[in-house]
């Protein structure tokens, strides 16, 4: 542990914090966002424990309700929650169309980390009665999250559920979306991208990204946010292995937190979805990669990258063996597991999502193989994380060849995840 970072971290979290939320980094990222705040809930939780439960209350205070749209989408938690207004960001709360909502949100959630986090917060907790209070009132919400995603996101049951934007994945401009986002057509209509007033264009998405998913934005606004209207007119739909391996994790940690608390019917449910799953998971393997990929779900085509995503599987507990296929990225880079494997023709080091290594994916990755056995691949990657902490402080990304800070500065889930996988003790 190094006090210096431990102190920074902590400086980083309180400079963002916006009074019950912590927005990502200020400029780039003005409001709550829904993995981050997950994250975010487990580095306040190692010195302030109440602001953690605070994160993760305020988030959920946007779940949408039976009363929101019909009720069809009840259950939803957005991927952007717009507690107070800003205009550094595109697309700001006017752009989705919720304006119906009392507390504005966007219209597509992001990876549902937040179950497992609060598992691990509660683990690690102090006060334990406080904990434990906290948990009570969050599983309604919880659960309501998790069956939105196996109702609207699956509703033919297959065991894998499908997303509808790039944005949702939460890593935005994988390779992996290249193929289906191409038969999506682009905007005609005007809007500015906020992004590049505050990081340098090499490290964004291009506009050809931009022109797409501000389509598909458009297009669920025009379907009501109706989730079987929305299946039905998608351009883009996709069996993201990133999700597809958080939401079995989260639905893992809910079924033994259901439990715990008193509500059997529940984690039998959970524990339902969790086998259906398991059953599915084998279709999205890449002989090629030797790791499981995402899926073209309107085509069945496999959507054969290399990417960190599927490296969670480990974290989701699917049992396949990611081991070598993790050593083999790791020789590649010196700073830990990247965002896409650098041998891939898509390889891009400082885009956003197609190259660099976020810290957040490293421990999650690393937490899997821990759990599976891998004890020394989990620890050579907490060892690659915590030279690049040491060397270029807490950014967004970083180059996975030279450690250089990329993105935003200062930046909140990165701070997080040094408190709670270095500073801390792994779960």
């Amino acid at each position: 542990m190094n006090p210096t970072l431990v102190q920074r971290a902590q400086q980083v979290l309180c400079a963002n914090d916006r009074g019950g939320y912590t927005i990502p980094t200020a400029g780039l990222y003005p409001f709550q966002w829904n993995w981050d705040a997950s994250v975010c809930a487990l580095g306040w939780m190692q010195f302030d424990e109440p602001r953690a439960w605070l994160e993760i209350q305020t988030l959920f205070s946007g779940l949408w309700t039976e009363r929101d749209y019909g009720g069809g989408s009840a259950g939803l938690l957005a991927h952007i929650t717009f507690h107070q207004p800003a205009d550094s960001y595109f697309p700001g709360p006017d752009e989705w169309g919720t304006q119906a909502l009392a507390l504005r949100t966007s219209s597509i959630s992001q990876p549902p980390l937040h179950a497992t986090m609060v598992r691990w917060m509660l683990e690690r907790a102090q006060d334990r009665a406080a904990a434990e209070s906290a948990v009570r009132g969050l599983l309604p919400g919880l659960l309501a999250h998790h069956r939105w995603w196996y109702r609207t996101r699956d509703p033919e049951g297959s065991g894998l559920v499908r997303i509808l934007h790039p944005w949702e994945t939460g890593m935005d401009n994988s390779p992996a979306w290249d193929a289906p986002l191409a038969r999506v057509p682009a905007t005609t209509r005007a809007y500015r991208r906020r992004d590049l007033d505050h990081v340098d264009a090499s490290m964004r998405p291009p506009q050809s990204f931009y022109d797409r998913v501000v389509y598909l934005m458009d297009a669920n606004r025009e379907a009501g946010f109706d989730p079987q209207h929305m299946l039905e007119a998608g351009r883009f739909q996709v069996n993201d292995i990133g999700i597809v391996c958080i939401l079995q994790r989260a639905s893992r940690d809910l079924a033994v937190l259901a439990a715990r608390f008193g509500d059997e019917a529940a984690a039998a449910e959970m524990q339902g979805q969790v086998q259906r799953t398991q059953r599915a998971v084998a279709a999205l393997w890449s002989d090629r990669w030797q790791q499981p990929v995402s899926r073209d779900a309107l085509t069945g085509e496999l959507l054969d990258q290399p990417t960190s995503a599927g490296l969670l599987s480990a974290y989701a507990g699917f049992g396949f063996d990611i081991a070598p296929a993790v050593r083999a990225g790791l020789d590649e880079t010196a700073y830990g597991v990247a965002s896409t494997r650098r041998s891939a023709p898509t390889y891009d080091a400082p885009r956003y999502w197609r190259g660099p290594v976020w810290q957040h994916i490293n421990l999650l990755i690393s937490q899997g193989l821990a759990e599976q056995g891998q004890a020394v691949l989990a620890e050579r990657i907490r060892e690659n994380s915590r030279r690049l902490f040491e060397r270029s402080g807490f950014h967004e990304y970083y180059h996975p060849e030279t450690g250089s800070g990329l993105g935003g500065r200062d930046f909140s889930w990165t701070a997080a995840t040094y408190l709670h996988w270095l500073a801390g003790q792994a779960i």
